[in-house]
């Protein structure tokens, strides 16, 4: 699903009220009468809140200077520039271009295309560390970003995690990964999957990006404008499936858990930074 100034469903077809509706028929042991009720109330729940948002994005629109950071680096201009346009990841731009260009990468993989937002920042992250960079997307997004070097999948990436090393031997790419950004179903599952098969393929010095980790009916961004999404909790359920510890993704946090370094960023939907620690054979 392409990205707007406001997403109405991050990461899914479809509206709000189309998602309620789909999960109250599906779940709901109620009439008729009741389930339509319960629906005109979500409804006129979700016009409330993005007449709300618009409001509040409005008035903060006007005391926001115009005058936006600058900085020597025409790539990272080009992002923040981007970053001003509001999206469910548009806080995250800069991060995402920092914490990646940081490690300077051989071989990038993103799980989820939809807009192109993320895309933005890894072909530039690529130009610059002379990396390669691939895209696995369920839907067609080969048109998103027109990068020569970019290479994109139509595939579910579950499957083609099972024959991405065959893959990259044949195309003479890095066989580990580098940089792992996941950005799909945002469902427990799937995502539970994603975890097992493309955590094995990935370099011991990893670094894995997981994006809408705070999922929330209205979320707000740093700049205190407001955004609508829904309320759902499968990626960072399957995150602490997979660390076996319980994680408050409302507020920012650090830890460090089986080797793993993890910074996670609260607002925007929520960004959680996965990077494997590599200690030195005595420990320190």
């Amino acid at each position: 699903m392409p990205h707007s100034r406001e997403l109405p469903l991050c990461g899914m077809s479809g509206t709000n009220d189309s998602f309620v509706r789909a999960t109250a028929e599906a779940s709901w042991s109620a009439t008729p009468k009741e389930q339509r009720a319960y629906l005109s109330l979500q409804s006129l729940f979700s016009k409330i809140a993005r007449f709300c948002a618009r409001l509040q994005n409005a008035l903060i629109d006007l005391t926001r200077s115009s005058h936006p950071i600058q900085s020597s680096s025409p790539e990272l201009n080009e992002i923040l520039c981007r970053a001003r346009i509001r999206t469910d990841v548009s806080d995250h731009l800069p991060t995402l271009f920092a914490e990646s260009l940081s490690f300077q990468p051989r071989l990038i993989v993103e799980l989820g295309v939809r807009g192109g937002e993320s895309t933005f920042v890894f072909e530039r992250v690529a130009r610059l560390s002379s990396a390669r960079y691939v895209s696995v997307d369920i839907e067609d997004s080969s048109q998103v970003r027109q990068h020569q070097p970019w290479l994109f999948v139509q595939r579910d990436d579950v499957e083609f995690a099972k024959e991405f090393p065959a893959w990259c031997r044949q195309r003479e790419l890095p066989d580990e990964i580098d940089i792992l950004f996941i950005d799909t179903s945002h469902f427990f599952e799937h995502t539970v999957q994603e975890i097992e098969h493309w955590f094995p393929l990935l370099a011991p010095c990893a670094k894995v990006i997981v994006h809408d980790t705070n999922q929330r009916r209205i979320y707000f961004r740093k700049d205190g404008s407001m955004g609508i999404g829904w309320t759902n909790r499968g990626v960072i359920a399957a995150l602490e499936k997979y660390f076996n510890r319980r994680f408050n993704e409302k507020e920012d946090f650090v830890d460090l858990v089986n080797g793993w370094s993890i910074r996670h960023y609260a607002n925007c939907s929520g960004l959680t930074i996965l990077t494997r620690v590599v200690f030195k054979s005595d420990g320190r």
